[in-house]
């Protein structure tokens, strides 16, 4: 694997102190992202003088703060979105479903076309109710994500690639991760808001971890080869879907 060297600093900026990670890579140029979850990467190469750096953040400081005030808006609306409530709109798999809390003697989930029925012995309970939705929710990922996996596997079984464990987990600032030694992809729980295809590409991209382990070219040929889609898929996910 490349190896690169990564540290945490905090840049001056006519708006304030800007922290950012700073990697230094064999690039062409300073590059930067404002992630998500609102923190800021820099990679540059390792030639290029911190106070040149901390210059071009300086340049983009405007530019910075819009983003981070975009994805922390983006953030508090999907946390709405995602409230349990009557009549609340849950997204699953790229479609919205409305909750529907209702009084039964026998507790159940149940989705009827746009509707998520929760069936509880006292409807006010919605504290029951968000459990037994959240325990659907969960055996619904595991059926999906493990389906993906296994539609995807067979290009990597030929590789010498074993089938491996699936772990799902609420992340905040990824869609999944490869542990390649110890046989074990983890996805995030809210890819089940997303479509099929959508997953897929998180899927094919966790599996090209176990043969490269990193971001290398050999990577991403190896991804275009599995799942061609991946760039729009990729796009459409980072959308509809708020970490």
């Amino acid at each position: 694997m490349r190896q690169v060297s990564s540290s945490v600093r905090t840049a001056k900026t006519p708006i304030g102190g800007i922290e950012y990670t700073l990697e230094r890579k064999k690039v062409k140029n300073i590059n930067l992202r404002v992630r998500r979850d609102g923190t800021v990467y820099v990679s540059a190469p390792a030639r290029v003088p911190v106070r040149e750096i901390e210059s071009f953040i300086v340049s983009k400081c405007s530019y910075i703060k819009q983003a981070q005030e975009h994805f922390r808006s983006r953030t508090e609306s999907a946390a709405e979105e995602r409230r349990f409530a009557q009549g609340a709109s849950v997204m699953y798999l790229g479609s919205p479903l409305e909750l529907c809390i209702v009084q039964s003697a026998a507790e159940s989930v149940t989705l009827e076309g746009d509707r998520l029925i929760i069936s509880l012995r006292d409807s006010s309970d919605l504290s029951r109710g968000e459990r037994l939705y959240a325990k659907w929710l969960d055996g619904r990922c595991r059926e999906v994500f493990t389906d993906l996996m296994r539609e995807i596997y067979p290009f990597f079984k030929a590789m010498g690639v074993p089938f491996p464990q699936l772990k799902i987990r609420v992340m905040k600032a990824r869609w999944g991760s490869c542990h390649y030694t110890k046989g074990m992809i983890v996805l995030n729980r809210y890819l089940i808001e997303a479509p099929r295809h959508c997953i897929a590409h998180v899927v094919a991209h966790e599996f090209c971890h176990f043969i490269y382990p990193n971001h290398s070219r050999d990577f991403y040929s190896l991804l275009d080869r599995v799942c061609p889609q991946w760039r729009s898929a990729k796009t459409e996910l980072e959308k509809l879907v708020v970490l």
